[in-house]
């Protein structure tokens, strides 16, 4: 019976696999592939790469979609498992292995495969990028054609190295007291959520400064409807003669050798000028062609969201939204000028708005006839504001997302979109792994099995929960980050230093 109950969750995974990655293929991916063009035109005046997207089906973008996929099955495992476990379904012998194994797979996809496929792309991205614009081109052509990484050459060290480095100091950080004498897959779990947690502040800081910036900021110019009209009557005339360049090279044949030439002209390399003509011709005007359709659909982007933001709705939601952000920002300063008494009452990812919705709720009839509801306020307090800070970094992630590409100055639409894949996929699997550590603290179980043994617990009496650290042990972590991550965001947005006069680009 667990070998069949296993062999079903081992079916789901495989499912949720699948239906992952055909998402991410059709939808996701290519989203993120569409940054690209704004990003060639924040470092340089055209565009590095001007060829048509390449399939994708490349090797990095099948491994960007590998890891974001294992991370995405491994959490919706943890979280159907925590299910299971509520209403009763399944062994309880097969909860704990699907529990552990996906727990396991988890931590080391976050900690050891994507850091691993992040430094494998950027080591492996210079085979194509030192190639000219002919040679790409020549898709045949020996020095633009795909290099496949492997791990048995000196070369896979330039990206095992780091790997190995960010393991060696994830080790390294300090653990309260009572997590020091647990079993290793609890203490890693630990360092980890330590490490998800400042991530998660910086990035929240800026969300939620961004989002009240945006909302009382002075409004930019937006084009006009014939501006918009004008540019893709423009990018028509580029596309007509791109269609036109590309069929006369298609059809050029070139000159046949001359009958008088001697045989010391024929042995020297000749260049075809107009061949190569119409070749940079086609070069330029791709590249065109690209940097006018990003700005088009700029445009139309930023138009649509002034229009929005215009409206009636639109102006109360952006408001209530950046009230939420200011409250959420005097929250952290009051728990760090403040701290609770006791470690039990610690109240990490906490706000007054997220207590004010947890109290509300409390006060509904969910429990028949007593009419009370039986909720933990300030354990639900807790999720909420998760939630809501899971909506700040959503709400800011296309900046994070340019900012990252713009560190390593990658402009190949397939290359930048799977390293972007990448850092959702570490994002992603770093916020759902607070998330079921934060349920700890909601439903703490009532058995704790003695963690420093390294004999497996009775399955029937162990809660999966226990096998968690639990997460007020980390005291003011997320207020410390997250007000560093608003403070400097604050600075350089006063500065005008980073986001400059292309502010509505980065939206």
């Amino acid at each position: 019976m667990l070998t069949v109950e296993l062999l079903v969750v081992f079916s789901l995974s495989i499912g949720l696999f699948i239906v992952c990655r055909v998402f991410l293929q059709k939808r996701l991916y290519s989203g993120l592939q569409l940054l690209t063009p704004q990003l060639e035109e924040a470092c340089s005046g055209l565009p590095q790469s001007a060829t048509t997207p390449k399939s994708s089906y490349s090797w990095h973008s099948i491994l960007a979609q590998s890891c974001f996929s294992v991370c995405y099955v491994e959490c919706c495992i943890l979280f159907a498992m925590l299910m299971c476990q509520g209403f009763g379904i399944l062994s309880p012998q097969a909860r704990l292995y699907s529990w552990k194994s996906a727990l396991l797979l988890l931590l080391s996809t976050i900690i050891v495969l994507v850091p691993a496929s992040f430094c494998m792309v950027l080591t492996y991205r210079a085979g194509t990028s030192n190639c000219s614009e002919d040679q790409r081109l020549n898709r045949s052509h020996p020095v633009c054609s795909s290099e496949t990484p492997s791990l048995f050459n000196v070369r896979a060290v330039t990206f095992l190295l780091p790997v190995a480095a960010f393991v060696f100091v994830l080790s390294f950080i300090p653990l309260p007291p009572d997590l020091t004498s647990h079993n290793p897959l609890m203490t890693t779990t630990a360092r980890l959520v330590v490490l998800g947690t400042t991530i998660l502040g910086l990035l929240s800081g800026l969300g939620s400064v961004n989002g009240a910036w945006s909302a009382f900021a002075r409004k930019t110019s937006i084009a006009s409807l014939f501006s918009v009209a004008s540019a893709e009557v423009a990018l028509e005339r580029v596309k007509s003669d791109l269609r036109e360049r590309t069929r006369d090279l298609d059809e050029y044949c070139p000159p046949k050798s001359q009958a008088n030439e001697t045989w010391t002209s024929r042995l020297t390399f000749k260049r075809d000028t107009h061949r190569d003509s119409l070749q940079q011709e086609i070069v330029g005007l791709r590249a065109l062609e690209s940097q006018m359709a990003s700005r088009i659909a700029t445009l139309k982007r930023n138009r649509e969201t002034a229009e929005f933001s215009e409206s009636f709705r639109g102006k109360w939601l952006s408001r209530i939204w950046a009230v939420y952000c200011v409250c959420r920002v005097c929250s952290s300063a009051i728990n760090l000028l403040s701290p609770p008494s006791s470690t039990t009452g610690s109240s990490s990812y906490g706000d007054v708005i997220a207590h004010v919705l947890a109290y509300l709720l409390s006060l509904l009839p969910l429990d028949g006839a007593r009419r009370v509801s039986g909720i933990d306020v300030p354990s639900l307090s807790r999720q909420i504001s998760l939630a809501l800070v899971g909506v700040i970094i959503l709400s800011s992630i296309r900046v994070v997302l340019m900012g990252v590409m713009r560190v390593f100055r990658i402009t190949s639409r397939s290359m930048s979109a799977s390293l972007m894949l990448l850092f959702l996929a570490q994002l992603m699997g770093i916020y759902l792994l607070s998330t079921v550590v934060q349920l700890r603290t909601m439903f703490p179980p009532s058995i704790t099995p003695d963690a420093s043994s390294s004999v497996l617990p009775d399955a029937a009496e162990t809660n999966l929960l226990s096998t968690l650290p639990e997460y007020t042990l980390f005291g003011g972590l997320f207020d410390w980050t997250f007000l560093t991550g608003a403070a400097g965001c604050a600075l350089v947005r006063w500065a005008g230093g980073f986001f400059g006069e292309n502010e509505m680009d980065l939206y």
